[in-house]
């Protein structure tokens, strides 16, 4: 797929603020270094109070009117304005689903403590609890919210996650990756009760051709299928 996946799009974040902390921290380093050079003590002189008020170092923002002010403000504000529009340009791109022609929707209920998944198929709905099987390379959108309190839905290897709220229906997307048989895990990030720290869901990657066969041969097949590939992952057994 050519959709750039949640997790590159928080790192080339990440990459940016970084190189833009780097060359200010070098910057102020390097002007700091220079002025203790420059002007440091060279021993006891004997010059009259013209000459030594002359000599004495000012600093270089002396008032809100001057030229070295000005080019500091002009030069911070640029900063400022480049990181504030990269970080709503990305954070724009997680906000909308992007458009796929096999994107597979999950609907996410929280409850205390745990996660109900469903699949909608043929008109039927598949349902499991703590676990969710999807497809590799696809764009999979969750439709997230609660039967009871707060939660808050997350993947940490894909960088994103959304709140669960009763009454209201979130959404977030991310890119499967191209090999079977990863298995990620799914976090409450809103504490949401005694049993919070136990609502962790499990994410089971599988083969995309495997996966449409079955979801396209009709729900009975389909639910047949996620549970085997549940059952199998419970056992031990490996997954494709």
């Amino acid at each position: 797929m050519d959709i750039l996946p949640t997790q590159a799009v928080w790192w080339e974040l990440f990459l940016l603020f970084t190189a833009v902390g780097i060359i200010v921290a070098g910057s102020v380093t390097a002007f700091f270094i220079y002025n203790l050079i420059k002007y440091r003590a060279k021993g006891r002189v004997d010059e009259s109070p013209a000459e030594a008020e002359k000599g004495k170092f000012r600093i270089m923002v002396e008032s809100s009117i001057s030229g070295k002010s000005k080019y500091l403000l002009f030069v911070t504000g640029i900063i400022v304005f480049i990181l504030i529009v990269a970080t709503i340009d990305e954070t724009l791109y997680l906000e909308f689903t992007p458009p796929a022609d096999e994107a597979v929707v999950i609907m996410v209920i929280g409850f205390q403590f745990g996660w109900q998944f469903e699949y909608s198929v043929g008109g039927e709905t598949i349902k499991t609890i703590n676990y969710v099987v999807l497809p590799t390379d696809t764009l999979i959108e969750f439709k997230v919210t609660s039967r009871d309190v707060f939660h808050a839905f997350g993947i940490p290897e894909f960088k994103n996650k959304i709140d669960a709220i009763p009454g209201i229906l979130n959404s977030m997307w991310i890119t499967t990756p191209e090999e079977p048989g990863i298995v990620y895990n799914a976090y409450c990030y809103e504490l949401c009760g005694a049993g919070h720290s136990l609502m962790v869901g499990k994410v089971i990657i599988v083969d995309k051709e495997e996966f449409f066969e079955a979801y396209n041969a009709g729900p009975e097949v389909f639910g047949e299928y996620v549970n085997s590939v549940i059952s199998q992952y419970r056992q031990g057994g490996a997954l494709g």
